[in-house]
């Protein structure tokens, strides 16, 4: 049921405004400590990264989970929940969510894919959806795609939206067996991100640049591992990289960039469909589903 015009519009006020209030107090709270507490800034925008925004699941998708068997798997951080639709023994398609996001979101692409004779698998990662927790990360959610890939065996593909698909090529590129890769919008760089994240905040460098060295300190990594042209180039599996030309979050630069870099990787552009839009477009679904081609 559309709501009436006055309704609609308190709607949309309403969720500017749980938006907004939250990031002035984090602007101003970032404008106090930074020149004479950066380290304390640096520890609140640490946390502030690593914690995915959580929503509330829709009807629809909480509808698709029901129409899959649910399964579990074990990590250090606690339990993993995931779904599986179609049959145990056709060959299988994983969907990774993005930063925030959940299994659920991929749901349009399940029923074209179970149609060529697929399975489809998709987990929330951990700090996000089902799953829970409050903490996440891309080693987090690589952790978590690694384990669900062990537990399945041999993958036929994987599609991959924003930081998913980015964490995908960062576990194709570690050696998991994956026939073919679908990429939809994603980020070609961490440090990349976590400048539009600093901008967002109105960070200093020194502060962002002092988050970084925490994070990467904390999980022993370095961010330019995850850096497109460290993982794309080792990659051999056929690509279909899937980027909007007014995606906002992760600019379109981004997926040219892993078309460049990785071999056999074919770009598609879109157009209006912004950076989300490509999980339920008819027609970017068709293109996938057709890369993918028949089980």
């Amino acid at each position: 049921m559309e709501l009436p015009l006055p309704l609609f519009f308190s709607a949309k006020l309403s969720t500017t405004v749980r938006f907004l209030l939250p990031l002035m107090r984090h602007r101003l709270a970032f404008r106090v400590l930074s020149p004479v507490a950066p380290k304390r800034a640096s520890d609140r925008a640490r946390r502030l990264f690593l914690t995915p925004p959580r929503h509330r699941f829709r009807d629809a998708e909480l509808a698709a989970l029901e129409e899959a068997s649910p399964f579990t798997v074990s990590m250090p951080t606690g339990r993993l929940l995931g779904w599986r639709w179609g049959r145990g023994e056709d060959p299988v398609v994983m969907l990774m969510h993005g930063w925030g996001g959940r299994a659920a979101q991929l749901r349009g692409y399940v029923a074209p894919l179970l149609a060529r004779g697929y399975s489809v698998v998709g987990f929330d990662a951990p700090g996000h959806g089902m799953t829970g927790g409050r903490e996440s990360s891309v080693v987090h959610m690589a952790a978590a795609l690694e384990a669900v890939l062990r537990d399945l065996g041999p993958v036929h593909a994987v599609i991959g939206h924003s930081i998913g698909g980015a964490v995908a090529g960062y576990v194709l590129a570690r050696g998991a067996h994956v026939n073919k890769a679908v990429l939809l919008a994603p980020p070609a760089s961490l440090t990349d991100y976590s400048h539009r994240f600093a901008r967002l905040l109105r960070l200093p460098e020194g502060v962002r640049a002092l988050m970084q060295a925490q994070i990467e300190r904390r999980f022993g990594i370095r961010w330019r591992d995850f850096e497109v042209e460290a993982t794309a180039p080792k990659l051999s599996q056929p690509a279909l990289i899937v980027h909007d030309i007014d995606d906002r979050d992760n600019p379109f630069r981004d997926g040219e960039r892993y078309a460049q870099h990785w071999p056999g990787a074919r770009l598609v552009a879109t157009h209006g469909l912004g950076h989300r839009g490509a999980l339920y477009d008819s027609a970017v679904i068709h293109e996938v589903a057709g890369f993918l081609g028949g089980a």
